[in-house]
C-alpha cells in the first residue's frame, strides 16, 4: 500500500498515522510512482530462479590479510595504499605510482615515474583531496614537482590544520578518458547494494547515478550503465569517441564478486575509474569496512 497524502501541516496527522502503522506515504505522485516502480523490480530480481553471477580470481588470501591487518590495527577505514592493494589483488589496474616525503625526493620519483604527473596529498584524515587543495595535474618536470611538493603541503596545513600529512602521492597521469564512479554501500534493509555514475566531481553535483542490490547480473549491471542520464556522455556525444562499455561491465561485475566474497566490506568507492576507448583505470578509492563484532 502506497499513499500520496498532499497538502502538508493541513494532512500532518494523517501521515502521522499512517507512518505508525508502517505505510508509506509520499508527498508527490511521481516520489509514490518511482517507488512502486523500484518495488516491482526487486520483487522481480527476488522472484529469479537462476542467478547467473560472473566469477572472478581473486587474490583472497592477501585481500583478507589487508582488511584483518586494518581491524587489528583499531581501523575500519582503510589507508589509500590499503584500499589500493585490495583492488589491485581484485583485478583492477591502477597507474604507476610513488611516494614522497619531500621536495627533493618528488622531483626524483616524478622523473623516473616519467612526465606528465599527478600529484596528491597524502593523509588517512582527508577523503576529499582536491577540495583543500591537495591535488595538482599536469606536473611536467622535476622543478615543478618539487613546488608543487610545497604548495600542496602548505595548503592542506593550512586548510586543515589538525590533519596527519605523510606527504605526498605521485601518479603517472592518465590523459583522456571519461571518469566514471563505481562503488558499494550497505543498507539494513537490502544488503550491498552496487551503485554506477559520472565520476570525478560530478557525482555530487549532477548524483545521477543508479543502484542494484548485490548480487548482479551482467544484465544488471547493462541496465545500470543505460539508465543514468548521462549514458550519452559515454557512447560518444558531439563527435567524441565512445569509451569502452565492456570495461565497465568488467569492473561492476568483478565489484560485485568482490563484496560477495568479503561482506565485511561496508562501503567501497572507486571514484574516478577512468574509462578509455580501450580499458579502464581506477585513479583513487575509498573502502570503509564493518567491525566484526557488528556482523549479523
Amino acid at each position: 500500500l502506497i499513499t500520496i497524502f498532499m497538502g502538508a501541516a493541513s494532512v500532518k496527522g494523517g501521515i502521522e498515522i499512517l507512518k505508525s502503522a508502517g505505510v508509506s506515504n509520499y508527498p508527490y505522485p511521481e516520489d509514490a510512482i518511482n517507488a512502486y516502480k523500484n518495488l516491482y523490480r526487486f520483487s522481480n530480481w527476488r522472484k529469479r530462479k537462476e542467478q547467473h553471477v560472473a566469477v572472478f580470481d581473486l587474490d583472497r588470501e592477501g585481500i583478507r590479510s589487508v582488511l584483518e591487518g586494518a581491524v587489528k590495527g583499531g581501523r575500519l577505514s582503510l589507508g589509500e595504499d590499503e584500499a589500493r592493494e585490495v583492488l589491485s589483488r581484485a583485478g583492477f589496474p591502477f597507474p604507476e605510482r610513488a611516494f614522497a616525503r619531500d621536495g627533493l625526493e618528488a622531483s626524483k620519483k616524478a622523473g623516473a615515474i616519467g612526465f606528465p604527473v599527478v600529484m596528491k596529498i597524502s593523509s588517512p584524515d582527508i577523503l576529499h583531496k582536491t577540495d583543500v587543495g591537495g591535488v595538482k595535474l599536469g606536473i611536467n618536470s622535476p622543478d615543478e614537482a618539487e613546488q608543487a611538493f610545497l604548495d600542496i603541503t602548505s595548503t592542506v596545513r593550512r586548510r586543515m590544520p589538525g590533519a596527519l600529512i605523510q606527504g605526498v602521492n605521485i601518479y603517472e597521469m592518465t590523459e583522456g578518458g571519461r571518469e566514471v564512479i563505481i562503488g558499494v554501500t550497505h543498507d539494513s534493509t537490502f544488503g550491498h547494494m552496487l551503485m554506477f555514475g559520472l565520476g570525478g566531481i560530478y557525482v555530487e553535483i549532477l548524483k545521477d547515478v543508479s543502484f542494484r542490490v548485490v548480487p548482479v547480473t551482467e544484465t544488471d549491471v547493462r541496465e545500470m550503465i543505460h539508465e543514468i542520464r548521462t549514458y550519452s556522455l559515454l557512447k560518444g556525444a558531439r563527435g567524441e569517441r565512445p569509451v569502452d562499455i565492456e570495461a565497465i561491465v568488467d569492473a561492476l561485475l568483478r565489484l560485485n564478486w568482490l563484496v560477495m566474497k568479503f561482506p565485511e566490506i561496508n562501503e567501497l568507492d572507486i571514484n574516478p575509474l577512468v574509462v578509455m576507448t580501450e580499458g579502464a583505470v581506477a585513479l583513487d578509492a575509498r573502502i570503509i569496512i564493518q567491525h566484526p563484532e557488528d556482523k549479523d
